[in-house]
């Protein structure tokens, strides 16, 4: 396995600091007037008023429907998952699915104390595995595609499945490259150094150091070469060069490249050019 790059000193990988995201309460179209102020202290991160208001929503009314009581337990286990106890957030969540089978919130609720326990297995293997409904109620909030098969990614990470994680970043990005965010991109890379795939890494690169500077634009075309595909690495080099032609980092590690791969007139070019530009 290759030593893993760190593009980001002060973040790190993406999916090494992934957390599962969290259900956001954004809905105003509820079936039950009685939640819209529960929604609403849980959209403000209010989880000690939430948590009250549906306490005492399901101590004040005797004959409520399975589906209202099965979001009121999902407010309260959003609540106490925010409040940092787990254990009571799993069994609000288990509540709510037994009452209501045929939703995203509850399971979301589970797989993000998974996900906060590092059971990244555990959590791979539960959400690859769930029945997701097609239809849900109008209080839920179903995964996209993309986040689904980005969270499969990231914990298929976490468990250093590298050809699990490609697969699941093709199905979350299936127009390609140029949809994925700069974090995801960085993470197809150091993905690609993993599973020794020198085309996808060039072409990956070749997007990052668009808008990169000539630092992180050098260390990752080094990583590159490092890995031994100076093949890949020398039209990187040179439109990098064509960008930033009075770089003499870039032009010393071109003159390199070019005498690696055989290409000894543009080596040469390049430190004439070099030497005649040093002396002017």
């Amino acid at each position: 396995m290759m030593k893993k790059v760190n593009l980001n000193e002060q973040s790190g990988s993406y999916f090494a600091r992934y957390r599962f995201p969290n259900l956001e309460f954004a809905s105003t179209d509820l079936p039950f007037e009685e939640l819209t102020p529960i929604w609403n202290a849980l959209r403000e991160a209010d989880h000690a008023t939430a948590n009250l208001l549906a306490t005492e929503l399901l101590k004040s009314q005797e004959d409520l429907k399975d589906e209202k009581i099965a979001a009121i337990r999902v407010a309260l286990a959003a609540a106490e998952l925010n409040a940092g106890d787990l254990n009571r957030a799993k069994r609000q969540a288990g509540r709510s699915l037994d009452l209501h089978p045929k939703q995203y919130a509850a399971h979301r609720i589970l797989l993000s104390i998974l996900d906060r326990r590092q059971g990244f297995a555990a959590a791979y293997l539960q959400l690859l595995n769930l029945s997701l409904p097609k239809k849900t109620p109008k209080w839920d909030q179903p995964l996209t595609k993309c986040e689904l098969h980005t969270a499969l990614a990231a914990w298929a990470w976490q468990l250093g499945e590298w050809d699990d994680v490609a697969e699941h970043l093709m199905r979350a990005y299936p127009s390609g490259l140029e949809a994925m965010s700069p974090e995801i991109r960085e993470e197809w890379f150091r993905l690609s150094l993993y599973r020794g795939h020198p085309e996808d890494a060039a072409a990956v690169a070749a997007l990052i150091i668009e808008q990169s500077p000539l630092e992180t634009t050098d260390e990752l075309l080094q990583t590159i070469v490092r890995s031994g595909w100076t093949k890949e690495a020398l039209p990187l080099y040179r439109d990098a060069y064509a960008k930033q032609p009075d770089s003499e980092l870039l032009r010393r590690r071109l003159v390199a490249l070019c005498i690696r791969e055989g290409e000894l007139e543009e080596a040469r070019a390049l430190a004439t050019h070099g030497a005649i530009r040093l002396v002017a």
